[in-house]
């Protein structure tokens, strides 16, 4: 079984040094001359290795442990990049098997509002903060529970955000 690379790109990283904007010369914009250089788009999620600009691969698939650190709207969303169809395949396909649990999803919402909250909120404020109602906070604690109960780690407990952590290949 193929090994799925461990580097994470991270959401809302800042643009690298001399990328992005034209160039201006004494305050006039001169987008003539500036040529942006191409994005990178970092290593392979499958193998790691580099992928050729000229062969950007990408898809967005359902994944209920991603937790954009800003944008609730991007929740429960992976982007994969594959230097290859193939590769692109096998990460489809394993994404595809792992199941999507809302009460995942839930918990990272929560544990989102709580780190940008560490004075803590009341019931009232998390569901403003989350996104979320009552009972869908109810269930995703309950869940965490018995995760925990179960000898499992809770999102975010050893410094990581929560999506951004994957579970070794061998563990698939």
């Amino acid at each position: 079984m193929r090994r799925m690379a461990t580097e994470r790109r991270a959401y809302g990283e800042p643009p690298r040094p001399g990328g992005g904007a034209a160039a201006t010369k004494g305050g006039v914009h001169d987008s003539d001359e500036a040529v942006a250089p191409e994005p990178d788009p970092g290593p392979c999620d499958l193998c790691g290795g580099p992928i050729p600009p000229s062969l950007q691969i990408f898809s967005l698939v359902p994944d209920s442990s991603v937790i954009h650190p800003e944008d609730p709207g991007q929740d429960g969303q992976r982007l994969l990049a594959a230097c290859s169809p193939e590769h692109l395949s096998d990460l489809q396909q394993h994404y595809r098997r792992r199941p999507y649990v809302n009460e995942e999803l839930w918990s990272g919402k929560i544990a989102r509002a709580l780190r940008a909250h560490p004075e803590g909120l009341d019931d009232e404020h998390l569901v403003q903060a989350t996104g979320l109602n009552v009972i869908q906070i109810e269930h995703a604690l309950s869940w965490e529970s018995e995760r925990f109960l179960r000898g499992e780690t809770l999102p975010g407990a050893d410094g990581t955000t929560p999506g951004a952590d994957e579970r070794p290949a061998d563990e698939w």
